[in-house]
Order: C-alpha cells, then structure tokens, then sequence
C-alpha cells in the first residue's frame, strides 16, 4: 500500500481544545488588542497617545466600549451570572442580525460561559435533578455529554444519527429512543 501525497506534511486537529497551542496557527490579533488596551492600567491604556500610536483605531474604540461596561471594574472582576448585560446585549445584536431579525434575540436570555464545556455543565446541572433524570444525546456524540450527565448522576438517553444521510437527526428515532427511556425504563427525559 502506497503513500498518498498532498499538498501539507501534517494535520492539525482543532475542532476541540485550544488550536493556538498546536502550534502552526496564529492568534487572532484583534481580540488580543483589545483585551490588552482593557486590562491595562488608566494611565498607559485607551487614552495614552502611544497606546494610540501602538494599537489600531477599531481596537481602541471597542476597548473603550469594554471599559465603560465593565464600569471600572477591569476584565477580571466578578460580573452578573449570566455576563457582562452589554455584552450579552453585543450577541443578541450579532444573533438577531444573523437570522435576518425574523426573530429579535433578546440578551436576558443569553448566559456568556467560560467555553463550551462550562456550558454544557451548566445546562446539565439545571436538568438533571436525580439519578432517574434523563438527557437525550446523539449517538454518535461528542464524550462531554456522556461524561457530565454521568458524573451528575442521571441517565444518558442515545439516539442514532443516520449515518447514510450525512448524520442527519431522524424523527422516528428520536421517539424510538424516548418511547424507550421513558415508556418502557420509566426514566423522567428532561430534555
């Protein structure tokens, strides 16, 4: 069996973890900026003439934003449980744009997280209320769902993805697997 050639000599797996440290991949620049003109001391930061000699205008002007957001408080201080209202205000915008403003994204119903995986935990937390609880998750699917709920101590209720059309979700089989869990198991499917 021979070798195929491509046009690269390695792969680099992103689609979990943090990609910039494999190596190979640069750091998005602007957020970096930005972040940095925020957690900067008043006297050398937004409104420093080399800090404007150092740092793009864009960076600088959502830098100010942040900082009068944050009122004060720098990025490390302790916000409301959901995040940063103005903020979370910015991704109701972006999701409401996005979708064509059919439906307006409200940011009251919008929790920022620590990544996906704190996330996930806190959804899960919120659903599983006792050993006999149960969460449906695909089959395949990514170990983060599996690991949680059983860690939280509740039941994982799988469904098959159809692998014959691309992993698409099936709806008889997602009422096979419910019709399973909680007809015949008597688990209480939360979700």
């Amino acid at each position: 069996a021979g070798r195929a050639k491509y046009p690269f000599d390695r792969i680099l797996f992103a689609n979990i973890g943090n990609p910039h440290a494999l190596g190979g991949v640069q750091p998005l620049t602007w957020p970096r900026q930005v972040m940095a003109l925020v957690d900067l001391p008043d006297e050398c930061g937004v409104d420093n003439a080399q800090a404007q000699q150092m740092f793009p205008p864009d960076s600088i002007a959502r830098a100010k934003d942040m900082k009068q957001q944050l009122d004060g408080h720098g990025s490390g201080a302790y916000t409301h449980s959901k995040g940063v209202q103005a903020f979370r205000q910015d991704v109701a915008n972006f999701i409401t744009t996005r979708d064509g403003g059919v439906v307006p994204s409200n940011p009251d119903d919008i929790f920022l997280t620590n990544g996906a995986s704190s996330g996930i935990e806190m959804i899960l937390k919120a659903l599983i209320a006792n050993p006999n609880s149960g969460v449906m998750i695909p089959v395949p699917q990514y170990p983060i769902y599996s690991a949680t709920i059983t860690l939280l101590q509740g039941k994982c209720v799988g469904y098959r993805l159809d692998e014959e059309n691309g992993w698409a979700l099936n709806a008889k089989e997602l009422e096979r697997s419910y019709q399973e869990a909680a007809v015949q198991q008597g688990v209480d499917v939360r979700a």
